[in-house]
């Protein structure tokens, strides 16, 4: 069993599989609850929170590990808490003047306070230059490792394909949309894209969970 979840391909299994299996049942058996079980507080956004909740849980437990490397476990730990508060909508409880202080549109009205601007600029600069950092630091190793079949990379590849597609998913009606010069898009085919992003989204603190276990065991057999 070991063996088999420190296999490089058990995270790109481990998502496909069950991805695959929840899609299926919801376009199978619940079809018309697409949009339903994608909104706040159903059942996709609880599992959602429960991954994040036992991803910060397990970074702390393995935080020994990352003894040689704390500025980036800071950095994992902080970036994980951005996450969770991004997951949970801050961004749009944030400031009076507009819907989210985390879009351009945000930095270029000049009906936005100068102060909020500052604020919330500093706050992505700080994010940004923390993966920059880690883009920097492993960028090179991530690449020559990832044809070495090396589980680590393999885990990561996996977590930075789905938040992609999350984020395409997330993007492509409304660009569609905009594209086409459409004033709206069928309900269907709305509800199909959420429940992509939503259901992806989903697994990505699991995936977290993976790499860090997976990182912890393997530290340990080398010892």
């Amino acid at each position: 069993m070991k063996k088999l979840f420190l296999s490089p391909f058990f995270a790109p299994a481990f998502y496909t599989i069950l991805w695959g299996i929840l899609l299926a049942v919801v376009l199978l058996f619940f079809p018309d609850q697409k949009f339903a079980i994608t909104t706040d507080g159903q059942i996709i956004d609880i599992v959602t929170y429960m991954g994040y909740a036992l991803m910060l849980i397990t970074m702390l437990c393995l935080c020994k590990d990352f003894k040689d490397k704390i500025l980036c476990f800071v950095i994992y730990f902080l970036l994980g808490i951005a996450a969770l508060l991004r997951e949970s909508g801050i961004q749009h409880h944030l400031t009076n003047s507009d819907s989210t202080p985390f879009k351009s549109r945000f930095f270029l009205n000049p009906n936005n306070p100068l102060s909020e601007k500052i604020i919330y600029g500093t706050v992505l600069l700080i994010i940004f230059g923390m993966l920059i950092y880690l883009a920097i630091k492993y960028t090179k190793h991530l690449i020559v490792s990832f044809f070495k079949l090396n589980t680590i990379t393999w885990s990561i590849a996996t977590f930075c394909t789905v938040l992609v597609f999350a984020k395409f998913a997330d993007r492509f009606p409304s660009n569609l949309r905009h594209s086409k010069g459409l004033d709206e898009l069928p309900r269907s085919f709305i509800d199909i894209w959420s429940l992509l992003e939503e259901s992806s989204e989903m697994f990505l603190p699991y995936l977290v969970v993976i790499i860090f276990a997976q990182y912890h065991l393997l530290k340990h057999d080398k010892a």
